[in-house]
């Protein structure tokens, strides 16, 4: 099938292959923009999943406590900018991993929330592995670590709304980056056809 297709299954099995490294921790192929663009929609989808089953689970669907227009600095826009994507993932990765700590403080082992944090978080790590192509890690100066994560507040019920809102604008940060793919996949398009057009008018000629 094609890497484009927009089928779940195709996407679900395309992103078991990317995630899985190569030697080094590297991809053993470098993924097209279509592979990602696929990967980062269901992405997106998957996120949104998380952020309502999270609200709902730990109580908080009311008043809209989580849906704020203040996302942390580093869930802002604009996102498509060397090194954005890359960093907002890495942030994003140990984000997942305070969230999880957490919830494993307040659920049995096994419990749907962590095992819906825990498949996020592959995912997450999935697209940072494939991300060096599309979008290259801006060079850090030697000794240089990048900016700690989210600092975790010490109260249960901020901890859990802190994580909500973190999902919130994880969520929202995805579908933004889905659809500024997509445009982008929409402009190589044009420019394909159109140099095919140019091609084959100086072939005539």
């Amino acid at each position: 099938p094609s890497p484009s297709s927009s089928s779940p299954a195709v996407t679900k099995g395309l992103f078991i292959l990317w995630a899985v490294p190569g030697q080094g921790g590297r991809p053993l192929q470098p993924p097209t923009l279509q592979q990602i663009q696929a990967l980062v929609r269901h992405m997106a989808e998957d996120a949104q999943e998380l952020f309502a089953f999270y609200e709902e689970d730990q109580h908080l669907a009311i008043n809209n406590l989580c849906r704020n227009n203040r996302p942390p600095e580093w869930l802002r826009g604009p996102v498509m900018v060397p090194g954005g994507v890359r960093g907002t993932m890495v942030r994003m990765a140990q984000a997942l991993q305070d969230i999880t700590q957490h919830q494993r403080d307040l659920n049995p082992p096994g419990a749907e929330i962590l095992r819906r944090l825990a498949s996020t978080h592959l995912k997450v790590r999935g697209l940072l592995s494939n991300l060096e192509g599309l979008f290259p890690a801006p060079s850090l100066p030697p000794g240089r670590r990048p900016p700690p994560g989210p600092t975790a507040p010490t109260k249960v019920f901020r901890q859990k709304l802190e994580g909500c809102r973190i999902l919130w604008s994880y969520a929202r940060f995805m579908a933004k980056l889905s659809a500024q793919l997509e445009a982008r996949s929409r402009r190589a398009r044009r420019e394909k056809r159109r140099s095919r057009r140019g091609s084959r008018l100086s072939a005539r000629s």
